[in-house]
């Protein structure tokens, strides 16, 4: 698969010449669009918004927000953006991508980072600057307080509940395989039990015991030719025979 390099140039739009797209599926909490619409006014824009060209005017695909400020609260006439030549098949891929790809902080990290910035700011001003409420930085800032070796085994745990959380399967069956599945899984219930999850025990318990017998014999697929589907290879002697 071949990797699509493109040289990114940023260019001023005028902003009545920007409009949302119609798929848009992010939304913003009142406050936190406070939060963006200071740090904007005081910083400016860190990063122009994402575009592509709609006949005479342009589709918002990323950054809708920072437009919505710039344009209708801060008196922006033109916005930084670079612009893309996508379809609309594309176009809405790229935006659910810009709005969902993203890293997720780790909470030690980001507890030493809050740590550095609180020796020379408060946290109510750091409140105001960042997208947390003070009672979350306090409790990040509880984690550099943890008994030493705590904060492996809790991270041990957390992967142990993930391991065991469970996975919806889909399979499409007949309605006789069906059928043949559930007489399996009333069979299997006597040996695993009743109770919550107890399908999925049972699944288990069958493939456990698939597993563990003699490998089967090749079954043919529904239409393929007896020779198709015979495990036996015959040698050319034999056919000449």
């Amino acid at each position: 698969m071949e990797c699509s390099h493109r040289r990114l140039e940023i260019v001023e739009i005028p902003v009545d010449q920007l409009d949302a797209n119609a798929w848009n599926v992010n939304r913003m909490p009142v406050e936190m669009l406070e939060k963006l619409s200071g740090y904007i006014e005081r910083e400016g824009l860190a990063e122009p918004i994402v575009v592509r060209r709609k006949g005479e005017r342009f589709e918002i695909l990323g950054g809708y927000h920072r437009w919505v400020i710039c344009s209708e609260r801060l008196g922006y006439k033109t916005m930084p953006c670079v612009v893309v030549d996508v379809d609309e098949r594309r176009a809405k891929i790229l935006s659910i991508n810009l709005n969902e790809m993203a890293g997720q902080s780790v909470p030690t990290l980001l507890a030493n980072l809050l740590h550095d910035l609180n020796r020379e700011s408060e946290l109510a001003d750091l409140e105001r600057v960042l997208p947390y409420q003070r009672a979350e930085m306090e409790d990040l800032l509880q984690l550099l307080r943890l008994p030493e070796g705590l904060e492996s085994r809790l991270e041990e745990e957390a992967k142990r509940q993930d391991e065991e959380m469970p996975v919806i399967v889909s399979i499409a069956l007949s309605r006789g395989q069906l059928a043949s599945l559930e007489k399996a899984l009333d069979r299997a219930k006597a040996e695993v039990g009743e109770g919550m999850g107890f399908r999925g025990r049972a699944l288990e318990r069958m493939a456990h015991a698939y597993l563990d017998a003699a490998p089967p014999r090749a079954v043919s697929a529904p239409g393929d030719s007896p020779a198709a589907a015979s495990p036996t290879e015959i040698s050319p002697s034999e056919t000449a025979r």
